[in-house]
């Protein structure tokens, strides 16, 4: 009984250290790419004439590069029986490749509005990825459906267009998805299947109530908003106050 107590300790000390390392690589990362979109927001998107055209002219070549980059390293990462330093240089080369190289497609094509949205986005990306790290893994699903509602009622409450309203719709879908996979857990006992193959996601004993609850809440909101915009301001605060209450109640789980 004590060794395997001793061995449990062992296993979520190294899963600790091993998340700390991720959330470290993942905050670095994210802080690089803010620093990235802030410079072309500033010479880009309200640069003078002469930068705007410069930048445009390097987010073309960009896009190229970035994308020779994802292919590398989706390559890299498809080799079988490769070294360990292979797989990672495959990853940070996909990583930066995809994120580059879809940057620069929607900068190009819908500016100013997707700097303004991806500077926005990559915080959020961000403080999703450390709570999937560190939090409950249904408090992520959550926080992912909560994050989407809030974006998506935070742009109606700006805009009615009709590009926000198609964010909007896209949000809807994403929450929903959210929903539906939480459900297809629930009916699996907390289990994924795929391939033959079953990966836990969520523990045995989970408490779908909240995890179903969430996203189906934020999925109502925004519809109501996107037939009653006045209503955007009132439920994206309300879905804050709702984040917030979530966060409270499972860092005091973690204790």
């Amino acid at each position: 009984m004590a060794q395997n107590t001793k061995d449990r300790r062992a296993a979520r000390r190294e899963k600790s250290e091993r998340n700390m390392n991720r959330a470290v690589i993942l905050l670095i990362a994210g802080l690089v790419a803010e620093w990235y979109l802030l410079m072309v927001d500033r010479y880009y998107a309200r640069g003078t004439i002469d930068q705007v055209v410069g930048w445009y002219d390097f987010l073309g070549v960009l896009r190229w590069v970035a994308l020779a980059a994802f292919a590398a390293g989706l390559a890299l990462l498809a080799l079988r029986g490769r070294p360990a330093w292979v797989a990672r240089l495959g990853g940070v080369l996909a990583g930066a490749g995809g994120f580059f190289a879809f940057t620069s497609f929607a900068m190009r094509h819908y500016h100013p509005v997707s700097v303004t949205v991806m500077c926005v986005l990559v915080p959020v990306l961000l403080v999703l990825g450390i709570v999937c790290l560190f939090y409950q893994p249904e408090f992520s699903a959550q926080a992912a459906a909560l994050a989407m509602g809030i974006g998506a009622l935070a742009l109606l409450n700006r805009s009615g267009s009709a590009a926000v309203k198609t964010c909007a719709a896209l949000a809807l879908c994403g929450v929903a998805a959210v929903f539906a996979a939480a459900l297809a857990l629930k009916r699996n006992g907390g289990v994924w299947k795929h391939g033959g193959k079953e990966t836990r996601v969520f523990p045995a004993n989970a408490d779908y109530r909240l995890t179903l609850g969430v996203p189906a809440l934020c999925f109502a909101l925004v519809l109501a908003a996107l037939f009653a915009p006045a209503v955007a301001f009132y439920a994206a605060w309300a879905l804050a106050a709702a984040a917030f209450a979530l966060a409270v109640y499972y860092t005091v789980k973690l204790m």
